[in-house]
């Protein structure tokens, strides 16, 4: 469509205006978007180059933390081994001075006495004991002597025994040979 015409200026083709004015406030918005875009990537690459440097930062400081922590543990074992040797030379080196003096030595004789003494309770309590399990032990017997339990040969028919079993081992004799 145009607007009339002129024969001075050529007509204006309003709808092709319109179309090329759309584009320009397309692109401009496109333009201006694009622009906000850069902006952000820049922001985020800067932000990432701050990261990264306190990364690189922060390698380094673990790297002289381990670095001081494997000199304090160098150190610490020096400090171990100093100690140790230290220990083992005072103990080769010490010598132990004694002395016993009078007053010791008379407890120690007391101390033994008493011991002695305890000893000696001791054992005449055994003794008694040992007499006591006796004298029950021939009260037994006796008893036992006098139901006539067990084995017991009185001096008589022991001499009748031995006198019988020797006659026996005789004649058993005697028959072993006269039958051979």
């Amino acid at each position: 469509m145009g607007i009339g015409k002129s024969k001075i200026i050529p007509s204006i083709n309003v709808d092709d205006m319109l179309k090329k004015a759309g584009i320009s406030h397309e692109i401009e918005a496109e333009k201006q978007d694009a622009d906000k875009r850069l902006t952000e990537i820049r922001e985020a690459k800067e932000a990432l180059l701050k990261i990264h440097q306190d990364l690189l930062d922060a390698i380094k400081a673990e790297g002289e933390a381990a670095m001081v922590l494997q000199e304090a543990i160098s150190s610490s074992n020096n400090v171990i081994n100093g100690i140790c040797n230290a220990i083992v030379k005072a103990e080769q080196n010490t010598r132990f001075k004694a002395t016993i003096k009078f007053e010791h030595l008379v407890q120690l004789q007391q101390l033994l006495n008493q011991a002695i003494e305890t000893w000696k309770t001791m054992l005449g309590n055994h003794r008694s004991e040992q007499a006591k399990m006796l004298t029950e032990h021939e009260s037994n017997m006796r008893k036992i002597l006098r139901r006539n339990e067990g084995v017991w040969f009185s001096d008589f028919w022991m001499k009748v025994l031995v006198i019988f079993l020797f006659v026996y081992t005789v004649v058993l004799g005697l028959v072993a040979y006269c039958v051979a």
